[in-house]
């Protein structure tokens, strides 16, 4: 759950760590372990970041959470599965703001199973 992603979220301390791939699928993380979890920009070697968040209730607000990534001076390749997590077209709205990043170079968003509809899609 979100205490658990709260705990993870301490790797952002590490000062060597420059590719962090978490699987965390069906576990129960809502808006406010997408929250901890997005101050991974945080981390000073941070290069590729793969979360996959497939199965969870992260919403719209998780998805605002985790737009802040773009905020990232390190960050090079990223990767979010966000299937399944009940985010509609204001959270697509939102994730697609992480084309604004200046770091970013590959940029990855599945969000298979959520109701982005029309708006979503065309963000």
């Amino acid at each position: 759950g979100d205490a658990g992603a709260q705990a993870l979220a301490t790797l952002k301390a590490s000062t060597t760590l420059h590719t962090l791939s978490l699987n965390l699928s069906s576990n129960a993380i809502g808006a406010a372990g997408a929250q901890v979890l997005a101050t991974l920009t945080e981390s000073p070697t941070l290069h590729t970041l793969s979360l996959t968040l497939e199965g969870n209730s992260i919403g719209d607000a998780g998805a605002q959470a985790l737009a802040t990534l773009k905020a990232s001076t390190t960050l090079h390749t990223l990767s979010l599965n966000l299937s399944s997590n009940a985010i509609g077209a204001a959270g697509a709205q939102v994730l697609a703001t992480l084309t604004e990043s200046p770091t970013l170079h590959t940029l990855s968003l599945t969000l298979e199973g959520n109701s982005i509809g029309d708006a979503g899609a065309q963000a």
